[in-house]
């Protein structure tokens, strides 16, 4: 299991999940949704994967 807090300082969403893809989603819909980005530039999705992390507590 992976997981990632927002990337946007101060929020404190976050999501958990077996595939990275499945975790790329979440997040992008929370931005879109929540931050109200209406396009997520490529130097974001770069960020995204830079911060899933595996779960904490657990092996990757």
């Amino acid at each position: 299991m992976k997981e990632l807090h927002c990337i946007v300082p101060g929020c404190q969403w976050h999501t958990r999940h077996d595939t990275e893809a499945e975790i790329i989603r979440r997040t992008t819909e929370h931005l879109r949704e929540t931050h109200g980005e209406t396009a997520i530039r490529e130097s974001m999705l770069d960020t995204i994967k830079a911060n899933i992390q595996p779960e904490k507590g657990k092996a990757a």
